[in-house]
């Protein structure tokens, strides 16, 4: 294998081959000449020769391999069914052994026949079954077992004797025989036995972009099996029966998610790790809501809170193997999602808004133990976002606003409690969850409290404010109350003044206006003691 490796790099970089006597040169410490050891220029015919060689001979492989599927596809009248069968298989031994033949001689065109003798060898099997009138062998059982068998054979040998894209090919070939077969337990024992299998090479060989092409095509197939397999030419509907899918689901994600924590995982590309986590958590979550939509939409929501805590885990355990911020970052957003379609379905409406706030809290959280900027961010905006469809859509109630409210306060707190974990540089976010609460909370007093006591609650939102500015030495705070108390002020002139009866009219504006001159009291006393301590003069 070194040798042939040598022997491709040196013809693809356009070295010479070395005499016996430059090889014993070099062995010998000797310097060779640079004339005679350094690389051939490239000349009008070194196209020419890359053509003739190399490119070639893989469209004459490839030319010979559609020949021969259509040898074997072509039904012989007055032959056995079997014949056709028989010339693929004599045809693929042919490949293999001419491959064997020029594995160090022509490592290059070796590849390609041997990739070649994996198509027939497969053809050949499926046409003993499958896409024939008259099959040779009529049992699906021992069909499906042929199948399988030269899947692992493939898989074996590419991995024992070739390199990563004829591994490749022997997997696309897996998943092939799973699209094929058309039969829910096998395609899906066949799909955790690939997958098991990808986890396998990959930790031997540390190929992850195969890790990756087996968790899309694994998916992939997976969703084309809920549609009833529209790859095979069945109409786009959806199944009729679940066949333990989510099992299935379970098992093959595992050792799928487990290629990120392989030795050496934390050396893939970074386009590589994003990859297998958008994959995998994607593909799951996709799988998860057609099952929801086809089999479980008038129960309860098991299914998405089951998978939401997968991903979770799977978010944890990325963090503590070895703090991968992307994978982790993924699977969490990913996971919650799921929780919060599973509250939405779970709580009726306009309640799952409240409930969706106080998640967004755990979110919060959640990021600022992963560290994650991109979980603050994400959470910001979705905050946001159903806030603002309750808004539109949801029944205002006091509850759910006042919850809004609160998680806000709170969010803002624990941003501002761990931001040297998050390495923030700017307050903005904090001042956006700041901003909302103080829009939130009175918002949500006026569909709480008597019509009557709305002002006179507004105040003491904004006394509160106050207090905590002076405990916690933090103007944001104190900033909140004065607009909390103009915002009263607007309030009790434009409605209290016109609508309430005398009594409560009274007293909004007795209340107001002892507001308004005890704030302005603090105001300048804070004020006097702060000119005081600038004239006051310094101790010689």
């Amino acid at each position: 294998m070194i040798e042939a490796r040598l022997l491709r790099m040196e013809t693809y970089l356009g070295f010479r081959l070395l005499t016996d006597s430059e090889a014993s040169a070099i062995l010998d410490g000797e310097t060779v000449p640079k004339a005679k050891a350094g690389p051939i220029p490239a000349g009008d015919g070194e196209l020419e020769m890359e053509i003739g060689e190399y490119w070639l001979a893989r469209v004459g492989v490839l030319a010979l391999c559609v020949g021969m599927a259509f040898l074997v596809a072509f039904p012989f009248p007055g032959l056995p069914s079997f014949i056709s069968c028989l010339i693929g298989y004599t045809a693929s031994a042919a490949f293999f052994a001419v491959a064997g033949r020029w594995r160090h001689s022509k490592p290059d065109a070796s590849s390609i026949l041997y990739a070649g003798a994996l198509f027939l060898l497969f053809f050949a099997t499926v046409r003993l079954h499958f896409f024939s009138a008259h099959p040779v062998v009529e049992d699906s059982g021992a069909g499906l077992g042929l199948l399988a068998l030269v899947v692992g054979l493939g898989i074996i040998l590419a991995v024992r004797t070739r390199g990563e894209l004829t591994t490749s090919l022997a997997f696309a070939i897996g998943m092939a025989a799973v699209a094929i077969s058309d039969t829910p337990w096998f395609q899906f024992s066949l799909l955790v036995a690939l997958a098991c299998a990808a986890y396998t090479v990959v930790q031997i060989r540390n190929w992850p972009r195969l890790g990756l092409a087996v968790t899309a095509l694994t998916y992939l197939l997976h969703v084309d099996w809920l549609l009833n397999n529209p790859l095979v030419g069945h109409a786009l509907q959806g199944v009729a029966a679940p066949h333990g899918n989510l099992f299935a689901l379970a098992a093959y994600s595992l050792p799928l998610v487990a290629v990120g924590f392989r030795k050496g995982a934390i050396e893939d590309h970074m386009a590589i790790r994003i990859g297998r986590a958008v994959l995998t958590s994607a593909g799951a979550m996709l799988i998860a809501l057609i099952n929801v939509q086809l089999f479980s939409g008038g129960t309860r929501p098991w299914v998405e809170t089951v998978v939401a805590i997968s991903m979770l885990a799977a978010a944890f355990a990325y963090w503590r193997h070895h703090q991968s911020v992307y994978a982790t970052s993924i699977y969490a957003c990913v996971g919650y999602m799921l929780l919060s379609i599973a509250i939405v379905r779970y709580f009726p409406a306009p309640g799952f808004y409240g409930w969706l706030a106080w998640q967004s809290l755990l979110v919060a959280v959640t990021a600022v133990g992963y560290r994650s900027k991109i979980i603050i961010v994400a959470n910001l905006f979705i905050f946001g976002g159903i806030y603002f469809t309750y808004l539109v859509l949801g029944e205002a109630t006091g509850p759910v606003d006042l919850s809004f409210a609160v998680v806000a306060l709170l969010t803002a707190r624990v941003l501002n409690w761990k931001k040297a974990n998050l390495d923030l540089r700017t307050e903005l976010m904090r001042n956006l969850y700041l901003g909302a609460a103080t829009i939130v909370i009175p918002y949500g007093l006026f569909h709480t409290v008597p019509k009557g006591w709305v002002s006179t609650s507004w105040l003491g939102v904004a006394i509160c404010y106050l207090l905590v500015s002076a405990i916690l030495r933090n103007r944001k705070y104190r900033v909140m109350g004065i607009g909390t108390i103009l915002a009263t002020v607007i309030y009790v002139f434009v409605v209290d003044l016109s609508r309430l009866e005398p009594a409560y009219r009274i007293i909004s504006f007795l209340m107001l206006g002892l507001v308004l001159l005890g704030v302005s009291l603090a105001y300048s006393k804070q004020r006097r003691r702060e000119r005081d301590a600038r004239t006051k003069p310094s101790a010689l």
